[in-house]
């Protein structure tokens, strides 16, 4: 089951295989991912911020085959390999079922209370 660590995990090897390229270009898209990592740290979810980005960049087998033609015609292999590994975790972590635990009457009492409302 793909998480937030195994696109962590890409995103920090994509980033380091661009900037190991040494011209602008790779440059360029080092810092782009960098900014995808720093936000994906920021987030108070990052498991979920992870899935909406996944959804957004590889929601299905069609899309994902594009983009990688895309970035076969404008990366280098080793580039490429990167991103091909970053992209196969999105489109896991797209298509896998979301888990989502009812809470019981009691926990939902319990946020009201916080919140200061009891209805």
């Amino acid at each position: 089951m793909t998480n937030y660590k195994d696109i962590k995990s890409a995103l920090v090897e994509v980033i380091k295989v661009a900037y190991s390229q040494g011209t602008k270009k790779y440059d360029k898209m080092g810092l782009t991912y960098v900014s995808y990592l720093k936000t994906m740290q920021r987030k108070s979810d990052p498991d979920d911020h992870c899935r909406y980005v996944a959804k957004q960049r590889a929601p299905n087998e069609k899309v994902y085959n594009e983009r990688m033609a895309d970035f076969k015609d404008w990366y280098n292999e080793e580039v490429y390999q990167s991103l091909e590994k970053l992209y196969k975790l999105y489109l896991s972590f797209a298509n896998q079922e979301e888990v989502v635990q009812k809470r019981s009457t009691e926990e939902v009492n319990e946020i009201l209370k916080l919140h200061k409302l009891e209805i």
